[in-house]
């Protein structure tokens, strides 16, 4: 799955580049479903996600060949400086007790004394066993034959593993939000620049209609003078713009997991975006919270927790293996263990079973402890369920709110424009002052700049609702 999913992103990639070059080698053109789709894959936070995933399954492999057979070899070389020395009474090889008594009965028959030396109870002997040197060399195989514990362990970790699964979802999901999010500020940004130029442009033409008049002596230096302030003003607020939409422009591309190194081009813009986003279907979206990723962790770690409370009950049945040993030893008073000396074989075969009989109230606590977490994550899980329900509520006002204010800024902009022309007209015919020609650019500007935020916020709350219903 990983790997079709690092193919898709080469391949989305690939094709960034192919418009790159269509469009004359300028940068990479990206849409906003093409940078959410990048986001999906190579995100900082979806890259983590993949990570734990990919370790869930891992260890839940690990966990089920733990109940394989596992075998291992083992080869010991010895050398001892001082064999160990073995102590023991004096009398303790002695003949016993009906030998002596038929000893002593034959020499009292036949009048021949013994000669036996006197015994000394105090008397120790010592022996040495063993050779200088010894090498032991064998394999050893074992066998789970039977283990609660590693049956539920084998439910837990494959639970767990969904688990990651669903939080990398979750971080999928976000990832698309968040890519949306500059998406549309670096959008934001960049029309800021356009609405700006395009008011310098028009500050400027009337500054040099104005100034024309002043050399013809039809108006007012004073008149071309707030011209040209109003104009530095507005490229000193370029300026600013230019910069902003730069830094936007690398926030998106870090969102993404794009290097800032890289040259990006917006390939759409907001008249698309508004086309291309269908509220009506959002809003017709059924609420449901059991599919949101976050709930569905949630779940899965609700279902750990229960399996822990069987773990711990487990814990305390008994479990068996069986094992094998065969090794080989030999025993040499010099370094020759691969000559033609005599290896002795060691061979053994059994079972062993562990069966807990008391642990005074122990596993009884880890128990309840472990029914407190279950109760925590049930907890967890109805706190989610409502506040993801409250999150869709709020989402769902947002947008219906930032709908209407962008209706009305488009209103409000359609407004300025007839103000502008007829400002304009009335400038060129001498019954406006500059000062009205001004302030009509400004409501101008203005009302443009409202829309784009408006817009802006119309996006952003299209992409919360998105988000609320994992759509």
């Amino acid at each position: 799955m990983r790997t079709l999913s690092l193919l898709s992103a080469l391949m989305l990639m690939q094709g960034a580049v192919l418009g790159q070059n269509a469009n004359g080698g300028s940068g990479t053109r990206l849409t906003l479903e093409e940078a959410q789709a990048l986001a999906a894959q190579r995100a900082y936070n979806v890259r983590y996600a993949s990570f734990d995933t990919e370790e869930a399954a891992s260890n839940t492999r690990e966990l089920i060949a733990s109940g394989f057979p596992q075998i291992s070899g083992s080869v010991e070389y010895n050398r001892y400086i001082d064999i160990p020395t073995q102590v023991s009474s004096g009398d303790v090889f002695g003949f016993p007790d009906y030998l002596n008594t038929f000893l002593g009965d034959v020499a009292q028959s036949t009048g021949v004394a013994l000669n036996a030396p006197p015994s000394d109870p105090n008397a120790i002997q010592e022996f040495q066993f063993g050779a200088e040197q010894t090498m032991t060399a064998g394999i050893t195989a074992t066998q789970l034959v039977f283990s609660p514990s590693y049956f539920v362990g084998i439910q837990a970790a494959k639970a767990y593993a969904s688990a990651m699964e669903a939080a990398e979802s979750k971080s999928v999901a976000d990832a698309r939000r968040a890519a949306g999010e500059a998406y549309a500020a670096a959008l934001a940004a960049k029309e800021n620049v356009a609405i700006l130029s395009e008011a310098q442009a028009l500050a400027s033409s009337a500054f040099d209609q104005t100034r024309a008049l002043v050399e013809e002596g039809l108006a007012e230096s004073t008149d071309a003078d707030q011209l040209e302030l109003a104009l530095s003003e507005i490229s000193q607020q370029l300026t600013t713009a230019e910069s902003m939409a730069s830094v936007a422009l690398d926030a998106l591309k870090f969102t993404i997991g794009m290097p800032v190194e890289t040259t990006v081009i917006l390939a759409d813009n907001f008249e698309s975006l508004s086309t291309a986003f269908n509220g009506a279907a959002v809003l017709g979206t059924p609420f449901q919270a059991v599919l949101l990723p976050e709930i569905e962790a949630q779940s899965k770690n609700l279902e750990l927790s229960e399996l822990g409370i069987r773990n711990e009950k487990a814990a305390g049945l008994p479990s068996i293996g069986a094992f094998y040993t065969n090794q080989r030893n030999a025993q040499r008073d010099a370094f020759d263990f691969f000559g033609d000396g005599n290896w002795y074989p060691i061979q053994l075969v059994g079972v062993q079973m562990n069966i807990p009989i008391w642990s005074s109230f122990g596993g009884k606590e880890k128990v309840q402890q472990a029914q407190l977490t279950r109760d925590r994550a049930a907890t967890a899980l109805e706190q989610l369920t409502q506040a993801a329900t409250l999150e869709y509520r709020a989402a769902r006002s947002e947008y219906n709110s930032a709908l209407e204010q962008r209706q009305q800024a488009e209103r409000s902009l359609g407004l300025a424009e007839r103000i502008l022309e007829r400002t304009r007209i009335r400038f060129q015919e001498g019954l406006a002052s500059s000062f009205d020609m001004t302030q009509a650019q400004n409501q101008m500007v203005n009302a443009q700049a409202n829309l784009t935020q408006a817009t802006l916020r119309w996006l952003n709350a299209h992409l919360r609702l998105q988000r609320s219903l994992n759509a």
